[in-house]
């Protein structure tokens, strides 16, 4: 399920919409992702047409809105069944030990589309239900409730929505020092595999691989359970050993 969030900016007169997934565990991903691209593209379909002023019944233009999300849908799954994955990382789903795994992964690159490619390749050739878990903590003594709805750093320039008790300053080293994970499993019966991304990673801030976004690799041939490797990577620290890692082009 997809929850939407809309906030208005008094300065700007302008609104934001927002669109959140909670955690969720052994879908279908070519279901879930179906819910969410519909759910989105009429949201964004009707506040272009809405804008307009239309004189035609609203009935009429959610008739036509549900429609042309369900064919653009359509498109966009056809897209995503040619688009070319890494040979490597679908070897991966039956690679039978951790060495062959880490091998499999050196030196491999995938963009976003191709990523979305694999977790829907996963399911449809290999059976691996989609689960998906975000967590985010912001630096110690800071409470939530005294945090502004929106903060955008765009160029060292920060924009914000809302009150807050926070100077801009103080602001950009919240934002700058917040921690959080975003952590995608595949399994299949015991077999797991997870991807996972941090703030850091896929802004290239971590040291040992600075200026490069990456995800992060993990398994259960790597000894730890997938209970212990999900409530690690919910927390504010993780201690996963050292983990191979796939470069993200875009």
């Amino acid at each position: 399920m997809i929850f939407k969030k809309v906030i208005f900016d008094e300065k700007r007169n302008e609104i934001y919409t927002l669109f959140q997934s909670p955690d969720f565990e052994y879908v279908d991903p070519i279901k879930h992702f179906r819910e969410s691209f519909i759910i989105t593209d009429i949201s964004e379909m009707r506040r272009i047409i809405m804008n307009e002023k239309p004189t035609i019944p609203i009935e009429t233009i959610e008739m036509f809105i549900e429609k042309r999300a369900i064919i653009n849908w359509s498109i966009k799954l056809k897209e995503i069944h040619e688009t070319q994955v890494p040979q490597n990382l679908i070897s991966l789903l039956t690679a039978n030990s951790k060495k062959e795994q880490v091998k499999l992964l050196k030196n491999l690159t995938i963009s976003t589309d191709q990523l979305l490619a694999f977790i829907i390749k996963a399911w449809t050739d290999h059976g691996f239900v989609f689960s998906q878990y975000r967590s985010e903590h912001l630096p110690k003594g800071i409470n939530e409730e005294n945090m502004p709805h929106l903060v955008e750093i765009y160029e060292g320039e920060i924009s914000t929505v809302g009150e807050t008790i926070f100077s801009e300053g103080h602001l950009k080293q919240i934002i700058n020092h917040r921690k959080g994970v975003v952590s995608k499993f595949f399994d299949n019966n015991k077999t797991w595999h997870c991807l996972f991304l941090t703030f850091n990673s896929i802004n290239g801030k971590e040291k040992w691989n600075e200026g490069h976004p990456h995800c992060h690799y993990i398994s259960d041939k790597f000894g730890l359970s997938r209970e212990d490797v999900v409530k690690q990577l919910k927390g504010k620290k993780y201690k996963l050993g050292n983990l191979p890692h796939i470069d993200m082009v875009d």
